[in-house]
């Protein structure tokens, strides 16, 4: 089960209100799926440049997570390592928005 900490939460009405506004300037709101899992997977999702972290979720069953700001300013979700019976983390994603002009 993924948990939703308290920076997320503030992330989600802050998409919501920016998602609002943005429909009255005509903008419109742009998500992507970031993540990797397989033998690749590690315990962060980072968003592309431009893009911010509005909700992570962490595979077995590992669901603590932070919303970090890397370097360049770059948003990613990071997986707290501790699952159940210490499996390793499986795969990781992070939902990714941007506010986009309308034609962009």
């Amino acid at each position: 089960m993924t948990k939703m900490n308290t920076n997320c939460t503030l992330c989600l009405i802050g998409v919501v209100i920016v998602s609002l506004i943005s429909s009255i300037n005509g903008a419109s709101l742009e998500c992507i799926t970031a993540g990797v899992d397989g033998d690749l997977a590690t315990n962060y999702a980072t968003c592309p440049i431009g893009y911010t972290v509005t909700s992570c979720s962490c595979g077995m069953a590992c669901g603590s997570y932070s919303i970090q700001t890397v370097f360049g300013g770059l948003t990613r979700c990071y997986c707290h390592i501790g699952c159940p019976g210490g499996n390793p983390i499986d795969w990781t994603s992070a939902r990714c928005c941007k506010v986009a002009e309308n034609g962009e």
